[in-house]
């Protein structure tokens, strides 16, 4: 323990270990409260002096205000310019202008620029909301791997934001809508869900097991798996959706049965098992995709054309604009300039073939398409499916409160680990004895479900030089989601890595709960 007590107050020693966070006093085992640096201030000096950059600074003499019986404003100068960082005493609460940290500027972040848009249109965010926002544009700040100063507090600063949005019970659109609309979230809409009991246990997976595997990003859907929707707003489905997922995909009862990880489109799954056998053990890490990525899957399709049959309040003259507009959706192939119409033979959504067609191979644009359409608001005033609410409606739980965030750092990753074969199976469903295990996605690959991290984590902490690289490159924050999601992104799980992820995991569930920090 340090002698001097002005240093004890500064690494929260003795007298001085029990500190308020963001105010200037401490308490004393006795109970008597004490002037002492904030929590804050003193987590940031422990992590310092554990790094060894406190060296030589000597307290001895230190001025004191005579008023406050504090240091002056001079020696907590001194201390910043020594290197610690103080983020202030929240992130809830407003601040100066480019006040936060080293590396970069909050307003800078895409978070950040979220709360001036409103997430979307001109839609004024709630404080509670917009609290998470900020909170989530700290933790795209500048910041090395590993590093013990920056992410406790930012994590922290992130679960107490979240604890707000779900004590004041605040709908968060993680982007399942693209209009501005009030937006309502499938649990308010008159949705009945059945659980099949079809997704089995799955085990926490502690990265401090893995350092030294590779993990690739395996970006995924948000639609959860084992359910079955039977209701949507208050319409009975005539043929109730099973979904698939998603991240659970690989713990469905058939896919341990089959021994599956995960499944997608031939292109994309040969892509895997290619890597699959370069890279033996290799590890394949969820991490969700954005909230609209669910329309290429059946589990938006179902329902939309399910609904749209039955709403036979819906004018004719609309559903003649709306299979117009799809049949007249033209795509430029950026290679050659050529122009086409993919859509131009779409049945119509009231066809008895629509069904059929969506599901032809390589019909995944045109789901998406049809989602994209209708959920514009001419459509949706003339009362066709609420697209928004059948997105949420389809969406994991877990996936309720995430940020709306363009860069997808902060997008929840680690939902599921598996570890692909080191020469994987990749089988076809519905085709010799394989049964068909997915609707959408028509190949499977072979490996072994790891689990799930205790809770996801940002995509940011798990692959951490896919974004130094960006940033080393100069490239738009904007594009770095659509730039993972199209690319082998490849990582070693090293010792800063995984101690990251233990650290963003205590320190948000210590803001969560209301801990102090």
């Amino acid at each position: 323990m340090a002698e001097n007590r002005f240093m004890q107050s500064l690494l929260g020693e003795g007298d001085y270990s029990d500190p308020l966070m963001i105010l200037p006093f401490a308490e004393t085992p006795e109970g008597e409260f004490v002037p002492s640096f904030p929590g804050l201030l003193q987590g940031a000096a422990q992590g310092v002096r554990a790094a060894g950059r406190l060296g030589g600074m000597v307290f001895e003499g230190m001025p004191v205000d005579t008023e406050t019986g504090m240091p002056t404003q001079d020696v907590y100068d001194d201390v910043l310019e020594a290197g610690l960082t103080f983020t202030g005493g929240s992130l809830l609460a407003p601040r100066p202008s480019n006040s936060l940290g080293m590396g970069g500027l909050l307003e800078d972040m895409p978070l950040y620029q979220q709360i001036a848009k409103g997430n979307i249109g001109s839609k004024e965010m709630p404080p509670a909301e917009e609290a998470l926002y900020r909170a989530g544009a700290a933790m795209q700040m500048p910041r090395e791997s590993g590093e013990g100063l920056l992410l406790p507090q930012r994590a922290y600063d992130l679960g107490a934001a979240q604890a707000r949005v779900l004590d004041e019970d605040v709908a968060i659109d993680p982007g399942f809508q693209n209009i501005v609309a009030p937006f309502i979230r499938g649990r308010d809409a008159d949705t009945v869900i059945r659980d099949l009991g079809t997704v089995m246990d799955s085990p926490a997976v502690s990265l401090q097991n893995l350092i030294g595997n590779t993990a690739k990003l395996m970006p995924g859907d948000m639609t959860m798996a084992g359910q079955q929707i039977t209701h949507v707003m208050g319409v009975k489905l005539k043929n109730p959706v099973r979904m698939q997922g998603g991240k659970d995909f690989s713990a469905e009862e058939l896919s341990r049965e089959l021994g599956l990880v995960w499944a997608s489109d031939p292109t994309v799954i040969s892509g895997y098992a290619k890597q699959a056998r370069e890279n033996p053990g290799l590890l394949g890490v969820y991490s969700a995709m954005g909230a609209r990525s669910g329309d290429f899957s059946h589990h938006v399709a179902d329902i939309v054309v399910d609904m749209t049959k039955q709403a036979d309040w819906i004018p004719k003259s609309e559903i003649k604009r709306f299979d117009d507009e799809i049949r007249a959706i033209e795509v430029k192939n950026k290679d050659t300039g050529k122009i086409t119409r993919p859509h131009k033979d779409f049945p119509g959504i009231l066809s008895d073939k629509v069904e059929d067609y969506l599901y032809d191979p390589g019909r995944g644009n045109t789901r998406k398409a049809v989602a994209d359409v209708m959920e514009k608001a001419s459509y949706r005033k003339e009362g066709f499916p609420d697209l928004s609410v059948i997105r949420t409606v389809v969406a994991d739980p877990e996936m309720a409160y995430r940020v709306n965030d363009p860069s997808a750092m902060m997008a929840p990753t680690g939902g599921r680990i598996v570890r692909f074969d080191e020469d994987p199976m990749t089988p076809i469903g519905g085709e010799g004895n394989i049964p068909v295990f997915h609707k959408t996605y028509r190949q499977g690959i072979s490996g072994e479900d790891l689990g799930s991290l205790e809770m996801p984590v940002p995509r940011s902490l798990i692959f951490p030089e896919f974004f130094a690289n960006r940033r080393a490159a100069e490239k738009a924050m904007s594009s770095d989601r659509r730039s993972a999601e199209i690319s082998n992104v490849l990582q070693e799980i090293t010792p800063e890595i995984a101690d990251d992820v233990d650290r963003f995991t205590e320190m948000y569930r210590r803001g969560l709960l209301g801990d102090v920090f």
